[in-house]
């Protein structure tokens, strides 16, 4: 199969699997819509493409278990592509040492390994379901375009956090991700930990700038929504500023304010966001951490 034909069959692949279609019953609610902060209008998926063309870099945050959410980003990484908008994809889910495994795999590695295979060959963690990223570093790879390891090695993270020293931030920043990480962790994570904690999102949010910064100009990041914020994230590290689009979980009943973070400065926390169902029947997220914080 000719690289062209192929890269149609994974572009057609994507969209099978891809956006939700906006019906005229859909337009009066904010689910399934995607709202420009900056300018407070309502884009067609059609119209959010033109924007990111144009775009030098593009920074996509999600909530890490709506499947949704994954195939969004296969198909705006697969759409980007077929506009030859698309220099290359970095990952959250991958590290730097990731990254040599990924380079070290052998010629036609992408069309002959199982999905056990692959997970082996790059030592994948099992914090990131392979069935949830499996498919996006597979698309990236197939469009053959350069494909980077975002994050930190476990191993540098415990370190950081070991360390337990505040990162030096401006004072609204800190205050924000300080607050942000008190509610992630439910309002049970112990003051001592909280400075390390602190730092270790900081040094992610910037090794995932370095690692946008690496790849050739219109290339997307994906990453969860924390680091994706233009206020607090990935943007205020990276050379040059990317638009920030988050993909943002929105309950029956609430309104679309309701479900943004509260921002920096009046700032809005993204430039673009796209309105999503969130996943049903979820687990209580802080069962596990109250759990693990009463022992």
């Amino acid at each position: 199969m000719q690289r062209r034909d192929f890269l149609k069959m994974l572009v057609a692949l994507a969209a099978i699997a891809g956006v939700p279609s906006l019906a005229a019953g859909e337009m009066s609610r904010a689910v399934n819509r995607i709202r420009d902060l900056r300018r407070g209008t309502w884009l067609s998926s059609s119209e959010l493409l033109a924007r990111l063309v144009t775009t030098p870099a593009l920074v996509i945050g999600e909530t890490h278990d709506n499947p949704e959410h994954h195939r969004l980003e296969r198909w705006l990484i697969a759409q980007l592509a077929e506009r030859r908008a698309l220099g290359g994809v970095a990952m959250e889910m991958l590290d730097s040492e990731q990254q040599t495994l990924l380079r070290e795999l052998p010629d036609g590695a992408l069309g002959e390994l199982s999905d056990a295979q692959w997970q082996e060959a790059l030592d994948w963690q099992r914090g990131w379901a392979w069935s949830a990223y499996g498919p996006t570093l597979k698309l990236a790879l197939g469009l053959g375009v350069p494909v980077r390891g975002a994050n930190l090695p476990a191993a540098e993270l415990r370190e950081i956090v070991e360390l337990n020293l505040a990162p030096e931030l401006p004072l609204v920043v800190a205050r924000n991700q300080r607050r942000a990480l008190i509610e992630g962790h439910c309002g049970m994570l112990p003051d001592d930990m909280l400075d390390g904690m602190l730092a270790a999102q900081v040094a992610r949010d910037q090794a995932m700038a370095a690692a946008l910064d690496a790849l050739p100009p219109t290339s997307v990041l994906v990453c969860g929504n924390g680091h994706a914020r233009r206020d607090v994230g990935v943007a205020l590290h990276a050379r040059q500023t990317p638009l920030c689009l988050g993909l943002m979980e929105l309950s029956p009943g609430r309104s679309w304010t309701e479900a943004l973070p509260e921002s920096v400065d009046d700032e809005p926390p993204f430039d673009l966001v796209w309105f999503t169902l969130p996943v049903a029947d979820r687990e209580d997220p802080c069962a596990s951490l109250r759990e693990r914080f009463s022992k």
